[in-house]
């Protein structure tokens, strides 16, 4: 039982006359809580950003470069690159402006709106990150095959021997985009699966005390 719940027990148990322990500090617990667990939402995005681009350190950045080059992709990474950024740096500040938000929330009806607003963020988030990986890999794959030249040059770059069909190679590449997906969806459900789980907790305890 953690000090929330001890509270709550003790509010329900207690003699109502001497106002021992009020919904008031109950609400002060849940609004320290939430304003915690959105506090880490923000910081887990920042490190997962750290994190994924750290990455790029282990992997052959000009070999990919090549590849993009020699299929005409160049722009497209650029382009694409630069709007995925773009797009979670801005979910990084609306992260920042939720526990902005919910750390000086002063009624239990704010807060739950806050909340959710929080938890929508946070779908979208993953939403889109899940959906650009996806999507930005098919167009990839579908221009790789959609040419002969093009997956003679990514064979070559990637020291593919011939030997290796053509559906081999697709096959092989869709199996590690799937595993790749499902890290990162696992990865979100543990790791902000968790954090939701606790906000919409607190937002049913702030139903509780607000009606």
């Amino acid at each position: 039982m953690d000090e929330l719940d001890k509270l709550k027990s003790a509010w329900k148990s207690q003699d109502y006359s001497s106002h021992k322990v009020s919904s008031t500090d109950i609400f002060k617990m849940l609004h320290a809580k939430s304003s915690s667990y959105v506090k880490w939402i923000f910081y887990i995005s920042i490190i997962e950003v750290v994190v994924i681009n750290s990455l790029v350190l282990f992997t052959d950045f000009d070999k990919s470069m090549e590849i993009f080059d020699g299929m005409g992709l160049h722009n497209f990474f650029l382009v694409s690159t630069i709007l995925s950024y773009s797009i979670i740096i801005g979910f990084i500040y609306i992260f920042y402006k939720n526990y902005k938000a919910i750390k000086v929330d002063s009624n239990a009806k704010t807060l739950m709106n806050n909340i959710i607003r929080t938890r929508k963020t946070v779908k979208y988030y993953i939403y889109y990150n899940i959906g650009a990986i996806a999507l930005s890999s098919a167009y990839i794959y579908y221009v790789i095959f959609s040419n002969e030249e093009h997956i003679r040059l990514y064979k070559d770059v990637s020291n593919i021997g011939d030997d290796f069909s053509n559906t081999a190679l697709l096959i092989t590449l869709i199996i590690t985009i799937l595993i790749v997906v499902a890290l990162f969806l696992l990865f979100y459900r543990v790791i902000y699966g968790i954090l939701l789980g606790r906000l919409k907790k607190n937002f049913k305890e702030l139903e509780l005390l607000d009606k």
